[in-house]
C-alpha cells in the first residue's frame, strides 16, 4: 500500500513538473535563437559609434567587423552558459531538488579556488576582448614573444613568429601587450655614413628619397608622413648615424623601411657617399702592410720618433 502510494506520488510530481520543465526548455531555446542576432546588431552599432567618436584610434570597416565577430562569438558563448545553468537550476527547483543546487554551488566554489590560474586566464581573456587590445591577424609582442595572432580564446593566445614557430601564451601571463598593427606605425631608421662623407648632401639625399617614395603611386597609400632625416644621431666606431623618421599605415612599417633602405643605398652610390663599414686588417709575417695614407704615415713616423726619444 505504501509502495503504491509512493509510486503514485512520484508519478504525480513528475506529471505536475512536466509542464513547467517544457516551458523552461522552450524559453531557453527561444532565448538562444534570438540572442546571436541581437548581440550582432547591438555590437555593430556600438562599435561604429565608438569608431566615429574616437579620434586617437580610428579603425577601418574591416577592423570593426573583426572585433564585432570576436565579441559576438564570446557573447553568444556566455549566454549559452548562463542559459544552461539557469535551465538546470530551474528544473532542479521544479523537481524540489534544491539541495542538489546547493551541492553544485559548493563544488563550483571548490573548483574555482583550486583553479585560480585557470580562472585568471579567462578573466584576462575577457578584458582583452572588452578593451580591444588585439585580435586575430594583429602582430603583437607579449611575454617577450613577437608574432602574428593566429588564434585567440578566453584562455590562451596563439602566436606564430617569423621563424614559423607557434607560441601558445596563457592570457593570465600577459602583463604588457604591444600591438604593432594598430592605426599607424613609425619608421625609425639609423643610416650609417663614413666620417669623411658630405653630411649635408647625405641629409638632402635622404629627404629627396623620402619625398620620392611618398610620391610613388605604388607606395603612396602606405605612407602617412614622408621619411625625413631629422639629425645626426650618433658618432660610432665606424662612422656617423643619421636618424630617419616617418609614419606609415600599421603593418606596412617593415616593407616600407626595406624599400627606403634600398633607395637610400642606390642614391648614396650614385652621389659617391660612402656608407660606414667596419674593416678588419690582418697582417701576416713576411707580407707587406697595406699602403697607408700620407696623414697616417706622418702620424706613425712622429709616434716612432717620440718613442725613441723616451727610450
Amino acid at each position: 500500500m505504501v509502495d503504491e502510494f509512493s509510486i503514485h506520488q512520484l508519478e504525480s510530481a513528475v506529471l505536475s513538473a512536466a509542464v513547467p520543465i517544457i516551458l523552461i526548455v522552450i524559453a531557453a531555446l527561444v532565448a538562444l535563437r534570438f540572442a546571436r542576432p541581437l548581440i550582432r546588431k547591438v555590437l555593430r552599432r556600438v562599435l561604429q559609434s565608438q569608431a566615429l567618436a574616437t579620434s586617437t584610434e580610428r579603425q577601418t570597416a574591416a577592423d570593426i567587423l573583426k572585433r564585432a565577430d570576436t565579441l559576438e562569438t564570446f557573447g553568444t558563448s556566455v549566454i549559452r552558459f548562463v542559459v544552461g545553468v539557469l535551465v538546470v537550476a530551474l528544473v532542479l527547483a521544479v523537481l524540489q531538488l534544491g539541495w542538489v543546487v546547493g551541492a553544485l554551488g559548493f563544488v563550483f566554489a571548490a573548483l574555482a579556488f583550486a583553479g585560480q590560474d585557470f580562472v585568471r586566464d579567462y578573466l584576462a581573456g575577457i578584458f582583452i576582448l572588452v578593451e580591444n587590445q588585439f585580435y586575430v591577424g594583429d602582430v603583437i609582442q607579449v611575454s617577450g614573444i613577437t608574432g602574428r595572432v593566429e588564434d585567440f580564446t578566453l584562455r590562451r593566445t596563439t602566436l606564430r613568429d617569423l621563424h614559423g614557430t607557434l607560441h601558445i601564451v596563457s592570457n593570465g601571463q600577459i602583463r604588457i601587450a604591444s600591438n604593432h598593427t594598430r592605426v599607424y606605425a613609425g619608421i625609425n631608421l639609423d643610416v650609417p655614413i663614413a666620417y669623411d662623407a658630405n653630411v649635408e648632401l647625405a641629409l638632402t639625399l635622404i629627404r629627396e628619397v623620402g619625398e620620392a617614395l611618398a610620391a610613388d603611386q605604388a607606395w603612396a597609400d602606405r605612407i602617412l608622413e614622408p621619411p625625413v632625416a631629422v639629425r645626426v644621431n650618433e658618432f660610432g666606431d665606424i662612422g656617423m648615424f643619421i636618424k630617419v623618421l616617418g609614419r606609415v599605415r600599421a603593418g606596412d612599417q617593415w616593407v616600407v623601411t626595406g624599400e627606403l633602405r634600398r633607395r637610400i643605398v642606390a642614391a648614396f652610390a650614385t652621389a659617391g657617399i660612402s656608407m660606414a663599414l667596419r674593416r678588419i686588417v690582418v697582417h701576416r709575417d713576411g707580407e707587406e702592410a697595406e699602403p697607408r695614407t700620407p696623414a697616417a704615415a706622418e702620424w706613425s713616423a712622429g709616434h716612432t720618433r717620440t718613442k725613441e726619444r723616451r727610450g
